[in-house]
């Protein structure tokens, strides 16, 4: 199963953020991802790491923490998310951007069956979600996602 971590880069305490319907998380000040693909990544940033989770497992925080039923699956490789998902990681990722100092959050995925590790570099919330529509978002990947006029709150 898939893993996906969200670090608000820069930002010194857990924000208060929402439950959502879609998919349960557990945010944390120490940036230790559930697994090691980027955790050299994570080593040199500071932040607040948000891990998302399948709904079930909201009552677990302990608990495996893992974001299979978050996404499509299909026989491609792109990494998508279910529609109710998918507007819920937006309001997510808005809201982190927003309490980052440095307007900027690391989107970062880790499946065992999801090939090389890819660090993406630095791209804009829209383009992120440009490359969501076209099915161009990849598992075992690493974007540093800066905010941009589509990522304001409304």
């Amino acid at each position: 199963m898939p893993t996906i971590e969200l670090i608000s880069s820069g930002c010194p305490t857990i924000p208060d953020l929402p439950r959502y319907d879609s998919f349960a998380y557990i945010a944390e000040i120490k940036l230790v991802s559930h697994r090691s693909l980027f955790q050299s990544v994570f080593d040199s940033l500071r932040g607040v790491i948000v891990h998302l989770a399948n709904k079930q497992y909201e009552s677990e925080p302990e608990g495996c923490w893992f974001a299979g039923m978050i996404m499509e699956w299909k026989d491609d490789d792109a990494l998508m998310f279910l529609p109710d998902s998918l507007l819920d990681v937006r309001d997510l990722m808005k809201r982190l951007l927003k309490v980052s100092p440095e307007n900027r959050i690391v989107f970062s995925t880790d499946y065992q069956f999801g090939g090389n590790r890819r660090e993406r570099g630095e791209i804009s919330f829209a383009k992120f979600f440009d490359l969501h529509t076209r099915r161009q978002l990849r598992y075992n990947s690493l974007y540093f996602i800066q905010a941009d006029s589509s990522s304001e709150p409304r």
